[in-house]
């Protein structure tokens, strides 16, 4: 592995890490999720099934999603085009996610701790792929 490609490894393993940190929110009782959702300043939670499905479905995507990410992040070298595809998609998913929270009138706070970074880390990982595609 060159330098480049082990910067990418530790970011996707990083990012993978705390991905798979999100089977805690597929697991935990609902009634936790309703008092961290008003904890956050975020008001009160609905409580439909559709709510609770919404947030256990998104949140075993996450986990999932770090799953693959920790996997990559052993084989950078072998799936070396796919770390493009990620960065560009970090990119693209972090423009998304900052309409998304505006549209949604998330706390600005919240906004800029989700997407800026998002966008910043998919910016990082195109960079060093293309630095490490170079001494390939």
């Amino acid at each position: 592995m060159n330098k480049q490609q082990k910067i990418v490894s530790w970011i996707l393993r990083i990012i993978g890490f705390f991905g798979m940190l999100a089977i805690g929110a597929v697991l935990m009782p609902f009634s936790w999720m309703l008092s961290i959702h008003e904890h956050l300043g975020l008001g009160k939670m609905p409580s439909e099934p559709i709510v609770e499905y919404l947030a256990r479905s998104l949140s075993a995507f996450y986990a999932m999603v770090g799953v693959i990410f920790w996997y990559v992040s052993f084989r950078v070298p072998q799936y070396w085009d796919f770390v493009r595809m990620v960065a560009i998609l970090f990119i693209v998913f972090g423009g998304v996610l900052w309409w998304v929270d505006v549209k949604s009138q998330m706390p600005l706070l919240w906004t800029l701790q989700e997407a800026p970074p998002m966008i910043l880390v998919g910016l990082w990982m195109l960079y060093l792929h293309r630095q490490g595609s170079r001494e390939l």
